[in-house]
């Protein structure tokens, strides 16, 4: 069932409405230590996740304020719909009550989703919120605009890519900046780039100065096969080769480390999808979206890099619509 939107905001709000709701976010979080619900079944066999102390999320200091989601044009029934996944307000968040929150309260009214080739594909207008039934509530609405697994092909034509559909069910990346809802923002222009495998690290250039960072794809997962609350880039062996930095970037696998001589188990194996690279919060610097497929389940993690184009933090976790 569709929620209408609030329409209760009165003058005195209107000032103090996204303070309001960073605070309710940060309060949220404070109490449960930020880290995503979300953790995909071990085999038995496997040893059980390494205890650590929880990691504080990245610093915000300026820039965008945004929600980033996973748009699928048939998930609501037939009907198009957008999966809160990570917000970014006075701090990253990722608990779905604060994402539920401002999507209900009607201020995240537009959201931009991508094509495969980097390129703003269509656009989402929020109407309300609606329970699928699945982990977390997602935002109804309507799209406009082409199919998120094709890219633009010049004179109004789009063509699609044979790779998306498998690997993401024909879903895409798509962003909301938070605002009023009386104050529609304008569509805003990202900055994207791409990313490549070179040898056994993830190539990327985080800060646009030509030569990408190396982030070693062994690092990606933590001891309790999470994604890593950091992430950093280590320098480039001699003999690596150029790789074609691709926007999006399907079927990466993640070999666990396993003692010398001992066959690696097929169910220990994490697939990688790389579904966006683009600056989303305006700093300069671009975030990774990233689609880590488990044998129960598939999450999708943003990562951001608030300091240093050298160094990954992890700003939150969120679970994909069903596959």
């Amino acid at each position: 069932m569709v929620h209408s939107m609030a329409t209760d905001l009165v003058r005195a709000r209107r000032v103090a409405w996204l303070v309001i709701a960073a605070g309710a976010a940060v309060a949220a979080g404070a109490g449960t230590g930020c880290r995503p619900a979300i953790r995909p079944d071990k085999p038995g066999d496997e040893p059980g996740p390494v205890a650590r102390l929880e990691q504080p999320r990245p610093k915000v200091t300026g820039g965008r304020q945004i929600v980033v989601g996973e748009m699928c044009p048939q998930a609501a029934g037939g009907r198009p719909a957008v999966a809160p996944l990570v917000m970014r307000s006075a701090t990253w968040v990722d608990a779905q009550a604060d994402l539920a929150y401002i999507v209900e309260r009607g201020m995240v009214p537009r959201f931009t989703v991508f094509g495969v080739d980097g390129k703003v594909a269509g656009v989402f207008e929020t109407v309300g919120l609606m329970d699928l039934g699945i982990a977390q509530q997602v935002a109804a609405g309507t799209y406009v605009g082409g199919m998120p697994c094709t890219a633009d092909a010049g004179g109004g034509q789009r063509v699609e890519d044979p790779k998306c559909a498998p690997a993401t069910g024909g879903c895409g990346i798509a962003v909301g900046e938070i605002a009023r809802p009386d104050d529609l923002p304008p569509t805003p222009v990202f900055q994207t780039g791409g990313a490549c495998v070179a040898g056994e690290a993830l190539a990327v250039d985080l800060d646009g100065d030509g030569t990408p960072e190396q982030f070693p794809l062994a690092a990606l997962l933590d001891g309790g096969r999470s994604p890593a609350a950091e992430w950093s880039a280590a320098p480039a062996p001699a003999a690596a080769g150029a790789c074609r930095p691709s926007f999006e970037l399907y079927d990466v696998r993640l070999t666990p480390v396993v003692e010398p001589g001992k066959p690696i188990d097929p169910k220990h194996t994490v697939g990688l999808d790389v579904l966006a690279v683009a600056d989303l919060d305006g700093d300069g610097r671009k975030e990774l979206v990233l689609a880590l497929k488990f044998p129960t389940v598939r999450t999708i993690a943003v990562y951001t890099a608030p300091d240093s184009a050298q160094r990954l933090e992890l700003a939150g976790e969120g679970q994909s619509f069903p596959r």
